[in-house]
């Protein structure tokens, strides 16, 4: 076959050795939110179907109860001028318990801040409000589960500064300052060790942040009181809490450098949203204040024209630039993305009839559940994967000598290709004892390229022996029908499934990749990276499974 060098040297580099991941890092999370919010009602009855159409690690969802007049109550609507009581939401409780999740473990309560009009000043408002978000933490609680608070205006500009109030703005950050620990306090007496997952939290004042002069920014902003008020969640945190800036502006954002730009706006201590912390909390907003994103789908189903549309770029479709951010959201946040969806569903509607009509995301993004499920879980996507390509009567394996049991002349595996960087050429390459071997190879692989069409599925499998200071994993890489690299940012690395080798030594890899769009062939890199001279990486047992419908 016909090798193509150009940009392996570079690609290569991305081969990670095992000791940079000395400190484990905590597991990312996709979060899904829609118009399509549910209630718990709706999750106890739904959420075997839910969990099969959307491929997240949780929702968010509303918190729906009757009061005892049956009034309808909920955690969208807080700021009313009501009471509630905790009893009522027993049953949301149960709804959840009853709910037998395999992978919806990271769930979140949304608490919208839609104000009926009130004051900062009003105490019984306050009192009110700060009672009901302690009942959704009671429920938080009792699940599991998080809080998702929203911070936007849908009504009145709650934290927006009015003057007619006749206080100062200093005075009303007070105020603000003070409502924010009093929220929180509550909160976290009753869930000390919650995760608030905030759709925005200083993110949405980086320009004041940015500013020479924050209070003249803040002091006509939309939002000027928010920073007073984070700050007064700040003051009452506890140590054991998360808070997550969950950066709605990444809904517009293109490509890894702006995603990457943002987390550093977010948490750098010199970064804007840190500036607009008080002294005093910055130490404790470091520590505690993850950095995450919000993704809109619908930027990328929206008809061009729309005020919120985003176009591919030269040479890819709109689905390349979706998976591209998506990805760079995903590399960027700490732990969390939450991906937000208007016109289309992921589930049908409540006391939806069968002659309702709507549209699913996969109907509208075809691939954009094997692509989420496979960002998200790899190792339960490859599993999902495997079920589905092997239960296919059509399915083969469409490596060639995958058993390396032929040899070519030069002593190399016959059928695949061999490449490794020219500037530290003195790997050797061969086969031993049935196995493909690299050894002392500083950057090199074998290759194998299968011809693929956009959309197919490919189950890929094998078995990796490392010995000395050297590591091994595979890459898929994409060409288009001139064999030219194409989609980088869809490189697909698959590394092994278990630390723990078998009898003889072997760890299996396993993973599942879907073709994207422009993609001709499939290309497979055996990968095999060190600095040690005698280290060895050796190969074997390699499948490529997909239709033999080609």
């Amino acid at each position: 076959m016909r090798i193509v060098r150009v940009f392996l040297g570079v690609l290569l580099l991305g081969v990670i050795s095992p000791c940079v991941f000395a400190q484990e890092q905590p597991k990312k999370k996709l979060i899904e939110l829609g118009w399509d919010i549910p209630t718990t009602e709706y999750v106890r009855n739904n959420w075997q179907e839910m969990e099969a159409n959307a491929p997240f690690d949780g929702i968010m969802y509303d918190l729906v109860a009757k009061s005892d007049d049956g009034k309808k109550v909920a955690s969208q609507s807080l700021f009313t001028a009501d009471s509630w009581k905790q009893e009522w939401f027993s049953s949301c409780v149960q709804d959840l318990k009853s709910c037998d999740f395999q992978r919806y473990h990271n769930n979140f309560i949304r608490v919208n801040f839609y104000p009926t009009p009130f004051d900062w000043a009003d105490e019984e408002c306050w009192k009110d409000v700060c009672e009901k978000a302690r009942i959704c933490a009671w429920v938080a609680r009792q699940t599991n589960d998080g809080l998702c608070f929203d911070f936007e205006s849908y009504g009145a500009h709650m934290f927006r500064h009015d003057p007619s109030t006749g206080r100062s703005f200093d005075e009303s950050k007070a105020l603000a300052r003070q409502r924010g620990a009093e929220m929180f306090g509550a909160i976290c007496k009753e869930y000390p060790d919650v995760v608030v997952l905030c759709l925005w939290m200083n993110s949405v004042n980086f320009a004041a942040g940015r500013s020479e002069n924050p209070d003249f920014v803040l002091r006509t902003g939309y939002y000027g009181l928010l920073p007073a008020f984070i700050d007064g969640m700040l003051d009452a945190v506890a140590p054991e809490t998360t808070l997550i800036d969950g950066c709605e502006a990444g809904y517009y954002m293109n490509g890894a450098a702006q995603y990457d730009r943002a987390t550093c706006d977010m948490l750098l201590a010199t970064g804007p949203a840190v500036r607009l912390v008080s002294p005093e909390n910055r130490k404790k907003y470091r520590l505690q204040v993850q950095a995450g994103f919000g993704f809109y789908l619908d930027m990328y189903s929206n008809p061009k024209g729309s005020a919120y549309y985003r176009g591919p770029e030269p040479g890819e479709t709109r689905f390349d630039r979706l998976a591209a951010n998506l990805r760079a959201a995903w590399n960027a946040a700490d732990e969390y993305v939450w991906v937000y969806g208007e016109q289309k569903r992921w589930w049908p509607p409540e006391n939806a009839g069968s002659d309702d009509e709507w549209t699913s995301w996969e109907e509208a993004l075809p691939g954009i559940t094997d692509f989420i499920f496979q960002l998200s879980n790899p190792k339960i996507a490859a599993k999902v994967f495997k079920e589905r390509v092997l239960s296919d009567p059509d399915v083969v394996n469409l490596c060639v000598n995958g058993d390396f049991s032929d040899v070519a002349e030069n002593g190399t595996p016959a059928s695949w290709g061999t490449w490794q960087i020219e500037t530290h050429a003195t790997g050797e390459f061969a086969v031993r004892d049935g196995a493909a071997v690299l050894k002392g190879m500083n950057n090199g692989c074998y290759i194998q390229k299968v011809d693929t069409m956009p959309g197919e599925s490919f189950f890929i499998t094998g078995k990796m022996k490392a010995t000395g200071d050297s590591f091994g994993n595979f890459r898929v890489r994409w060409q288009d029908s001139n064999g030219a690299w194409v989609n980088d940012a869809l490189d697909v690395m698959i590394f092994p499934d278990s630390d723990e080798p078998d009898e003889t030594g072997y760890v299996e890899l396993t993973g599942s990749v879907v073709v994207p769009d422009g993609s001709n062939a499939l290309v497979l890199l055996l990968l095999a990276s060190g600095a040690d001279p005698n280290g060895v990486v050796s190969y074997d047992d390699v499948k490529i499974y997909g239709s033999r419908k080609r």
